[in-house]
Order: C-alpha cells, then sequence, then structure tokens
C-alpha cells in the first residue's frame, strides 16, 4: 500500500506543465461552444431503426478519436473501440443483438469493450511516452503514483490474495479517516473498466449528434458471442454495442421523458 491514505494529494506539486497552448474553456464558450453542445445533447435520442446507409469513413474516424477523449482514470484507458466494418461479422454481430431493428438497419456499428486486463499495459506504455523511452525518468509523487500505487491497486491474481490483502489493509487504513475503499474484489475491478468504457461510449455518441448523426446504446446483447465474434480473451468484457446512422422517422419510439429534476439532483 502507498504510505500516506491519501496519495492523491501529494499530487499537486508534481505537475509543473505550461498549457497556456491548450485549447480550455473560458467565458467566450456561452457563445461559442455551449449552443451547439445543447443541440447536440438535445438532439441525441436512441434511434431504434436507421436508414441504413453508412457514416462517411473520415467522419466516422473523427468520431472516434472524440471519443478517445473521454476521461479515464489514470489515464489508463482500459477500453477498446471495435469498428465493425466487415460485412459478415456485421450481420452475425447484428443478429448476436438479438436482430434488433437498432444493429440490423445501422449504418455503423461499434462494440464498446471494456479491458480491466489491459491495465498494465496501458501504463507502460503511458509510461513510455510520459518519460520518452526512458530518456526522462518520472520523479516524486509521479514516480511513486505509476511505478507503485496503480500497480498495488490493479495487480490481482486467480485465487484473489491480493485481493484479500487489501481488504485487510483498507479495513485498518478507514478506522483512522477518508480511504479509497476499492478494489478489493474481481468484481470491482470489471466495474471500474466498464466505467471508463462508458465515459468513451458516451462521448462517441455527443460527438455523433455533433456530426449530425444519430446512436443507440445496446445492451440487451449476446456478450459472449460478440466476444467470440471478435475473438477477445477472457478478461474482456463486451460493455454494449453501439449502433450509428441516420435515423428514419418511424426509428425515435416516442417522445423524452425524464423524471423529475429533483429526483435526481440533490443539493446538500
Amino acid at each position: 500500500m502507498p504510505k500516506t491514505a491519501s496519495p492523491l494529494s501529494e499530487m499537486t506539486e508534481a505537475f509543473v506543465y505550461d498549457s497556456s497552448d491548450e485549447l480550455k474553456p473560458d467565458e467566450s464558450f456561452l457563445t461559442t461552444a455551449l449552443p451547439g453542445f445543447k443541440d447536440a445533447l438535445s438532439a441525441r435520442r436512441a434511434i431504434r431503426i436507421f436508414d441504413g446507409e453508412p457514416i462517411p469513413e473520415g467522419i466516422m474516424r473523427d468520431c472516434l478519436r472524440d471519443a478517445t477523449l473521454a476521461p479515464s482514470a489514470s489515464n489508463l484507458q482500459p477500453y477498446e473501440l471495435y469498428w465493425v466494418r466487415n460485412e459478415k461479422k456485421r450481420v452475425l454481430l447484428a443478429d448476436d443483438c438479438l436482430g434488433q431493428p437498432a444493429a440490423t438497419t445501422a449504418g455503423e456499428l461499434i462494440v464498446v469493450v471494456a479491458r480491466k486486463d489491459l491495465w498494465n499495459t496501458n501504463r507502460e506504455k503511458l509510461l513510455r511516452i510520459m518519460t520518452a523511452d526512458g530518456a526522462e525518468p518520472l520523479v516524486g509523487p509521479l514516480d511513486e503514483y505509476y511505478n507503485h500505487i496503480v500497480p498495488m491497486l490493479r495487480t490481482t491474481d486467480t485465487l484473489g490474495v491480493r485481493d484479500l490483502m487489501r481488504r485487510v489493509v483498507i479495513w485498518f487504513r478507514a478506522r483512522k479517516g477518508p480511504t479509497v475503499r476499492t478494489p478489493v474484489s474481481r468484481g470491482d475491478h470489471r466495474v471500474w473498466a466498464n466505467v471508463q468504457s462508458s465515459l468513451a461510449a458516451q462521448t462517441l455518441m455527443l460527438s455523433l449528434s455533433a456530426h449530425g448523426y444519430d446512436s443507440c446504446p445496446m445492451g440487451g446483447i449476446d456478450k459472449l458471442r460478440i466476444r467470440r465474434l471478435l475473438g477477445l480473451p477472457r478478461g474482456a468484457d463486451v460493455s454494449m454495442v453501439i449502433s450509428a446512422g441516420r435515423r428514419r422517422p418511424e426509428g425515435l419510439y416516442g417522445r423524452r421523458i425524464r423524471l423529475d429534476e429533483s429526483d435526481l439532483i440533490k443539493v446538500v
């Protein structure tokens, strides 16, 4: 376990980065970005019937790139986006989506896969990028975080011995103050990866809307058959399949209904 129960509080001094050249939100967004964002957000609906026309490749690739900008815990990005273009696999994938119209009429199909098993592979890739292939070694809190804390939190084993050890240590730590209480089970690792993949999925659907296209996230699918179709390892977890394209009028099954905001938004 890390030397402190609150390792994230030590990260502030680790970052010395000049972001002056990067785009960042400011007051101008109220008149430039916000109107378009509101339109894309409001226009995004779960469309069940599409016109079947494919999305131009350049637009689709741009939307997929946008998805990779979604926030990700420790920047580990434990997900993969499978844009299924092979016609034979598309037919089989639509069948594995139980033949629902959102899949059979879509212009494009994207399988969102959570990859909890890739945390270390992605960590090593990040380290190579951050250190310029080892020419600039990480120091201080950054080194502690990526070379010690992240492996400590994410490493697991078949019998769950490491998770059991974490459970015991966290229990003692929590008696003294606020403590990160997960992961302490294999299920926790799976939930973590699916949360990250869902962030990417939502970003993808908003990007599709901003590009003028519709989408539908499908969870009523045969995840095991899809995993086999894509040749994925056991550690991969299919989160959802996203269908995309242009809607047909009958593809919108009803008006948008949401619970009252007082049921969902709590100010304390």
